[in-house]
């Protein structure tokens, strides 16, 4: 009983109230009122009995496990169960009680068995049973939807904490190993690299709590990334370039560009015995964001790439799933001597 919603309980009750007050409003004047309900009370009584049935018993057992045969021999027995009682409720109480009230009624003059295995009176008093339930039915199936949409959106939300809780960590686990490389060889450089992880950690942890942030932060992030990452290789080690040319009202997911940068130095630039090289391009075309990154591959016997290395790139295919749904094309190009990728998203 302390399960019970009230509320629900109520709206429910006036439902059908208000059926049997839409019937009463379109009574004869022939009839009194206390005639006129009485009778289709009993009425009303079948439409609940098959409505609850059929929604609460019968679908959930059957149709919500695709027992689609099950269903249409459990609901045309049930609501025939329904009319058969209903039928021998009129005959032996209901018309002798009042004798005149079913005169113009069809199938008053017919015996039991006779009503039973009438396809016309069957047919009505089906259709009869059943309208009000096809509108219950319709609102209970319209607050499923929106229910289950709701669902949708916090299993959506839930995924995208997760994804970007992986995300992140995995980028600062990063950022700092260079850092801590940096203090053990007492590197001038060390202060600048603290000012520039501060500001990255500053949109990591404040500003990318969105779902979208402007482009402009985006690129930011991601030119701070590569002075960062410049501070700790010299000119003979290393060749970036980054062009770009999108406006800066533009909308994007954080961080999804940057796990594609971060694989291009974990994997192009740390083992490299000769000098690297990154080419990275942002553009907008046709309401379209285009990025594109290549790195040269290191040709030692250390390019060899774990499992664990890829968790980045696995989190941003998950997140383009999540927020680009059928609005974005993924394409990773890989050679001997080169890995390209390049990202498409439908704005």
């Amino acid at each position: 009983m302390k399960n019970l919603d009230i509320k629900r309980i109520l709206l429910h009750c006036v439902y059908w109230i208000s059926f049997l007050l839409l019937y009463i409003n379109s009574k004869s004047n022939d009839t009194t009122y206390y005639d006129f309900t009485f009778v289709y009370s009993w009425k009303i009584l079948a439409q609940v009995i098959v409505a609850y049935g059929l929604i609460y018993w019968i679908i959930p057992q059957t149709l919500n496990k695709k027992k689609y045969f099950v269903f249409l021999f459990c609901a045309v027995g049930w609501l025939y169960l329904i009319f058969a009682l209903l039928m021998i409720l009129k005959y032996y109480y209901l018309e002798p009680k009042f004798p005149g009230f079913f005169d113009d009624w069809l199938g008053h003059k017919m015996s039991v068995p006779e009503r039973l295995t009438s396809f016309t009176l069957i047919f009505r008093e089906f259709s009869f049973i059943t309208y009000p339930i096809i509108i219950l039915g319709f609102i209970s199936f319209n607050r499923k939807q929106q229910r289950l949409l709701k669902l949708e959106e916090e299993k959506k939300s839930m995924e995208l904490k997760v994804l970007k809780n992986q995300l992140n960590p995995h980028f600062l686990f990063n950022t700092l190993n260079n850092l801590y490389t940096l203090t053990l060889k007492k590197d001038d450089k060390a202060p600048e690299v603290i000012a520039k992880l501060s500001e990255i950690l500053d949109f990591v942890l404040y500003r990318c709590n969105e779902d979208f942030v402007s482009i402009e932060k985006e690129i930011t992030l991601i030119e701070n990334y590569i002075a960062l990452e410049k501070l700790r290789y010299n000119e003979n080690r290393l060749q970036i370039s980054f062009t770009k040319d999108i406006p800066e009202n533009y909308k994007i997911s954080p961080l999804i560009l940057l796990t594609f940068i971060e694989n291009a130095f974990k994997h192009g630039v740390i083992n490299e015995i000769e000098k690297a090289v990154i080419h990275l391009s942002l553009e907008s075309k046709k309401n379209q964001i285009i990025f594109c990154i290549e790195n040269t591959k290191p040709q030692n016997e250390f390019t060899s790439v774990s499992n664990k290395s890829q968790i980045g790139l696995v989190n941003v295919r998950k997140q383009l799933d999540l927020l680009y749904p059928k609005k974005h094309q993924l394409e990773i190009e890989e050679t001997k001597t080169n890995f390209k990728v390049k990202l498409c998203l439908y704005l």
